[in-house]
């Protein structure tokens, strides 16, 4: 349960130089019926003030605003730490701008003018991101394992995680805890990570199984989507493809800022 079904307060910041903009954003968060604390500010070195006064969960940041654009508001969050879930928002938007907001951790970017719709999909997303996901490495390899670990802890999303060493002992956990994600290594002795994914369908308690391999071929990946396996993740893979794999088993809308991996179809 994310804090705002908790019926936690998400504090939200809105930063536009028009007034319509930062009001019609805000009767679109308040239709989603969640509680939010909404703080509206119309340039861009106010919104860095308050923004060094208080953490907020969610920031909707127009490009365009005086004092300080919104790319340079964005850079101050990226400096200051914050773990804001931040929107930029403009008429459109160029490639340089567009390589800085996703290196100062900028989420997406809504294009003016943009729907109640849109607005209420990133308050989905923002949900499915703070939520605790179980999530399971099976690799025969402590030291696969470990690196593994590192990369998923650097998603965006919240994962805690647990590790196996082979399939057997995956599906002895999987009996006693409910996984969102299985990350299995393709090659194991004993069960391969073709096998083990087929066994964990049969439990069908709604967690998805990725396959990792240092391999990838057409046969393999026919194998794995076979078996109900959701994707194939080559290694080495980073936090961005952890990320867009997690999209698309949460069911949610790929960010423009994402990094595409190839999922099987029929998932």
């Amino acid at each position: 349960m994310t804090d705002s079904e908790d019926g936690q307060i998400i504090r939200t910041i809105i930063a536009d130089d028009s007034s319509t903009v930062c009001k019609f954003v805000e009767r679109a968060l308040l239709q989603t019926g969640r509680k939010f604390d909404i703080s509206m500010v119309h340039d861009g070195q106010r919104a860095v003030q308050l923004l060094g006064k208080q953490a907020f969960d969610l920031a909707f940041l127009d490009i365009n605003m005086p004092q300080m654009n919104g790319v340079e508001v964005m850079a101050a969050i990226h400096v200051m730490g914050g773990k804001t879930f931040a929107i930029s928002m403009s008429n459109e938007l160029n490639a340089t701008a567009e390589e800085k907001l996703k290196s100062f951790g900028a989420y997406d970017f809504l294009e003016k003018p943009f729907s109640n719709k849109q607005v209420h999909q990133l308050v989905r997303t923002f949900d499915a991101i703070r939520t605790r996901h179980k999530a399971l490495i099976v690799d025969d390899s402590a030291t696969v394992r470990r690196i593994v670990e590192k990369v998923l802890m650097k998603s965006i999303f919240d994962l805690e995680i647990d590790q196996a060493e082979d399939g057997p002992s995956a599906l002895e956990k999987v009996k006693d805890c409910e996984y969102r994600i299985i990350f299995s290594d393709f090659n194991m002795p004993e069960m391969n990570g073709i096998e083990l994914a087929q066994k964990l369908a049969a439990y069908k308690k709604g967690a998805e199984t990725v396959l990792m391999s240092t391999e990838m071929t057409d046969a393999l990946n026919q194998a794995a989507e076979q078996v109900g396996a959701t994707a194939f993740l080559r290694k080495p893979f980073y936090p961005q493809d952890v990320d867009t794999i997690l999209h698309h088993v949460f069911g949610l809308k790929h960010s423009r800022f994402s990094k595409q991996v190839r999922v099987f179809a029929t998932t």
